[in-house]
């Protein structure tokens, strides 16, 4: 499936296809973080105590809410301002939100959120003709499911090396 062509079909539950594309999303990034692991790059910050449960809660509930809103938004304007361009329109909405997660976390932040971010823009775009609901609710739960995933190898990892 191409993510930049992926469009809302009869075939496939709505459930069926954000695991399809949560799996779009999820798969080149855990290869990039295990890159990125392999040369021994710091993924994640030193164990220093258990994982918190309030910033789980946050990474898992909150930021994919509160992100696909502004997205959702944005990707309104984009519509407006390039209404023909659906493809410039995906790419670019995924490249300003890659820019502002590197707001906290510099250039590798940038490059690391630039994947998933296009494959949200791609279910927002997708599902926009549909209705805003359909496309909020869709791709909040793709990010969703992203940031459960991460956050559960995270932990996963960190747990392992607190035990080693």
């Amino acid at each position: 499936m191409n993510p930049l062509d992926i469009s809302p079909n009869g075939t496939a539950s709505r459930s069926a296809w954000v695991l399809r594309a949560w799996l779009i999303a999820v798969v080149p990034s855990l290869l990039y973080f295990l890159a990125q692991a392999g040369i021994g790059a710091n993924t994640f910050p030193a164990p220093g105590r258990a994982p918190d449960l309030a910033f789980a809660a946050y990474s898992i509930l909150a930021a994919p809410l509160l992100e696909t809103a502004l997205m959702l938004a944005l990707a309104r304007l984009l519509g407006l301002l390039i209404p023909q361009r659906r493809r410039v329109r995906i790419v670019l909405l995924a490249g300003l939100c890659a820019l502002a997660h590197g707001i906290g976390g510099g250039w590798h932040q940038v490059l690391a959120s630039s994947w998933p971010f296009l494959v949200y823009s791609v279910v927002l775009n997708a599902w926009l003709p549909q209705s805003n609901r359909a496309a909020f609710v869709l791709a909040a739960l793709v990010h969703s499911l992203y940031n459960a995933t991460l956050f559960l190898v995270g932990t996963l990892l960190l747990l392992r090396a607190a035990a080693a």
